[in-house]
C-alpha cells in the first residue's frame, strides 16, 4: 500500500507498480482504494484468493475503475501472504513452491512489458 502512495506522488519517476497482497480493505470493514484510483502507471495485483484483506471481487470492481493499465495474479488458495494450507494443496493437487514459481513468472513477464512499453 505504501508503494502505490509512493508511486502516486507527483515528485518521484515510477516505471510501475507490484503489489503483492495489497490490503484493499481496511480493519473496519471500509474499502481503502482511492490511492489505487490515483495510480498513472501500470500496476500488478498478486492476491491470494482466500486473501481476507483483498476480496476478489471487489479488487475487480476497483480494477475497472483504475485509469492505469493493470493486471491480476491469482494464487489459488492463497491467503494473504499467498501461504496454502495443506488440505487445499493436497486436495487440488498442487505445492506451494509452484505455485509461488507461477506468480515470480507472471511478474517477471509484467516487469518485462512493462519495460517494452515504456521504451516505445
Amino acid at each position: 500500500r505504501v508503494s502505490c502512495m509512493v508511486a502516486s506522488s507527483d515528485d518521484i519517476s515510477v516505471s510501475a507498480v507490484i503489489c503483492l497482497g495489497y490490503p484493499l480493505k481496511g480493519v473496519k470493514g471500509a474499502l481503502r482504494d482511492e490511492i489505487l484510483l490515483k495510480l498513472m502507471v501500470p500496476t500488478m495485483f498478486v492476491q491470494g484468493n482466500k486473501d481476507g484483506l483483498c476480496p476478489l471481487d471487489k479488487l475487480e470492481l476497483t480494477r475497472k475503475k483504475m485509469t492505469c493499465k493493470n493486471e491480476l495474479h491469482v494464487v489459488d488458495g492463497g491467503d494473504h501472504s499467498f501461504k496454502i494450507g495443506q488440505k487445499y494443496q493436497k486436495s487440488a493437487g498442487i505445492n506451494q513452491h509452484d505455485v509461488e514459481l507461477e506468480a515470480v513468472k507472471a511478474i517477471a513477464q509484467f516487469v518485462q512489458n512493462s519495460i517494452a512499453e515504456s521504451l516505445t
